[in-house]
């Protein structure tokens, strides 16, 4: 039984879609749904043909969130392994499939765009498809739609500076923990 099953079968795990970026959907969902705005939030990300990637659009569906996605069929839909101790944490990623969205999907799907009253986006979407995020960043700006840029992750500043620093052009508001901050300030 490979490693991830294992953790699965562990007591007292638990099985919830996300990711940087789709978690921050979903707690804006959550708080717009509080606020008798439901239905207003649309994620672009890449799964594979595959049950989890199934789970996923569901999941997000069921809580009224649309899912755009990219069905990457050469890969499976991505995973992460998260282990809490105290205030402590590890993650274990098989990104998969989130490394492997088309360009030609977000063309294709831009209209659920134009009515954006916000985008936001990670850096960690560098890994994905950096074209396609700096193509959201240039749309964000000639259409006058706020864009809020995740710093996410002191590596991706680091190696992928080029990138990031061309989509902080795009920028409105920009998100950074004190680490990102710093190296950001390094770079």
């Amino acid at each position: 039984m490979p490693l991830y099953d294992e953790i699965w079968a562990m007591e007292g795990a638990q099985k919830i879609p996300g990711g940087s970026a789709l978690n921050s959907a979903r707690a804006t969902n959550f708080m717009l749904k509080g606020l008798g705005n439901e239905g207003r939030v649309t994620y672009y990300g890449s799964i594979g043909k595959d049950e989890k990637g199934e789970v996923l659009a569901k999941d997000l569906s069921d809580n009224g969130i649309t899912g755009n996605f990219y069905m990457d069929e050469t890969a499976p839909t991505g995973t992460c392994a998260v282990l809490v101790q105290d205030q402590e944490r590890t993650l274990v990623a098989n990104l998969a499939a989130a490394c492997n969205y088309n360009i030609d999907h977000l063309r294709a799907n831009m209209d659920a765009l134009k009515n954006a009253k916000l985008i936001y986006s990670t850096s960690f979407f560098i890994t994905s498809n950096k074209e396609a995020l700096l193509e959201v960043g240039k749309f964000a700006s000639d259409n006058d739609v706020p864009f809020g840029f995740n710093l996410s992750a002191v590596f991706l500043i680091q190696f992928f500076s080029e990138t990031v620093f061309a989509a902080l052009e795009h920028a409105d508001f920009v998100f950074a923990n004190e680490d990102e901050a710093d190296a950001f300030m390094d770079s």
